[in-house]
């Protein structure tokens, strides 16, 4: 699924980025065809202006623009005009001029054409209502323009020669072309790399979503199994009584309680999963919260011979919700309580910076080795497989998303044998 998904990217992407290249290939032909057009079209013009006001009687390679006018005697001589020069880059520039039949009387000396094409071209060109455009003969291209004479007894028709700029237009195709296909196989291999690249954190969800829903099923189906276990024990003596079938009842209670702390840890995450809202903020005093969770969980702590020392400074105040600060100290005190043996130390410590508020929790269990520190925060992830230790593997995950969304940070750090160590940064409001 995965290798069709990656693939059908490469593709979407490479499609995009000849789409966009076609449309830059394009344009710049477009672009490239209209400023030479235009340049041209505005040079012919100009030429004809001067035809027609007597400032030129041919097209030579060089010479004044005024060349066979002289000034009427009582105008004062003026400036020369500069020199008309025949462009480089347009070295067939040549005009006709025509009678009213539309027959040539005069023939610049710059025309290249013999008498026929000469005339095939003009007549194509007088043909066209547009005064001014391109003429395709014999595989060349020529602007032309035209205006009729002075006197009206005719036109003049002035042509440039368009092969040097399609043939540059061609040129710069060509090129693009060619840089356009080396690029796309260069953004083939940089697709198919991308590809890989965005399907690493998609192949990884799906894989966590896969386990999510099989340690679901079986944290789900091993409760139910003790319970209908139990159950069928209980059916099956109906003469007994509560008091002598209490284990049994005992058990299934156990094992309810088991799958209603499931339950609420499933839907906060998925409330959070969800973008739904999981806080109610107010402020609100840590310190004394604190002194209430840690006292209703001492005898616990009692009750297994694990020494609780506290540590919390007072009047901390903090902009949050109260009952999720509750679970987080309920949290860490769970897991500790569970990897700590008798006689062991839980040590809880809160205190305030300028900046922030600092909240550890210590321990002196059994640790956790380093291979296991970057994953215990992973849903369902247990470090201990097996059940005897009790917990589903959401606690800790839990924690750091209530830390998560109070603006704060969580470490940890532990060593075998000798305990493990959680410090909480949170903000201060």
């Amino acid at each position: 699924m995965f290798h069709k998904l990656r693939l059908q990217l490469a593709i979407i992407n490479l499609i995009i980025i000849a789409a966009l290249f076609l449309i830059l290939t394009v344009g710049t032909y477009l672009f490239a065809e209209n400023q030479m057009r235009n340049r041209a079209f505005g040079m012919g013009i100009n030429f004809i202006s001067d035809i027609q006001a007597g400032l030129i009687n041919d097209m030579p390679d060089r010479g004044p623009r005024d060349q066979g006018r002289h000034p009427p005697h009582d105008e004062p001589p003026q400036s020369p005009r500069q020199p008309l020069e025949q462009p480089p880059e347009h070295p067939l520039v040549f005009f006709v001029k025509t009678d009213a039949d539309n027959q040539i009387f005069f023939t610049s000396s710059t025309q290249p054409l013999d008498s026929a094409s000469l005339s095939t071209l003009v007549q194509g060109s007088l043909r066209q209502k547009e005064t001014t455009g391109t003429i395709s003969l014999q595989e060349s291209y020529y602007y032309y323009v035209k205006t009729p004479l002075q006197d009206q007894s005719g036109m003049i028709v002035l042509f440039q020669n368009f092969d040097h700029e399609k043939n540059l237009l061609h040129s710069l195709i060509t090129a693009l072309i060619i840089v356009g296909i080396l690029c796309l196989l260069l953004s083939l291999v940089a697709s198919l790399y991308m590809a890989n690249r965005a399907m690493i954190p998609i192949s990884s969800a799906w894989e966590q979503q896969k386990n999510f829903l099989a340690d679901v099923s079986h944290e789900l189906r091993t409760p139910l199994t003790v319970m209908q276990t139990n159950l069928e024990i209980v059916l099956d003596n109906p003469e007994g009584t509560i008091a002598n079938q209490s284990k049994w009842l005992h058990n299934i209670k156990e094992e309810t309680d088991a799958m209603a702390k499931l339950i609420t840890s499933l839907l906060f995450l998925a409330r959070a999963d969800s973008q739904q809202p999981l806080l109610e903020k107010k402020f609100f005093s840590l310190s004394q919260s604190l002194l209430r969770s840690t006292e209703a969980l001492a005898p616990l702590a009692a009750a297994k011979g694990i020494t609780l020392e506290l540590s919390i400074a007072p009047e901390i105040q903090i902009y949050g919700d109260e009952g999720s600060m509750k679970q987080l100290v309920s949290i860490f005190f769970d897991n500790s309580i569970r990897h700590t043996p008798s006689g062991g130390k839980i040590s809880i410590f809160l205190s305030q910076s300028k900046k922030e508020i600092t909240f550890t929790f210590t321990d002196t269990g059994e640790g956790i080795e380093n291979m296991h520190l970057e994953k215990i925060f992973d849903r369902f992830y247990q470090v201990d497989k097996s059940r005897f230790k009790g917990g589903t593997g959401l606690g800790l995950s839990i924690a750091k998303l209530i830390v998560e969304t109070h603006g704060g940070s969580i470490k940890v750090s532990s060593q075998l044998t000798l305990g493990t160590k959680f410090c909480i940064k949170l903000p201060i409001s």
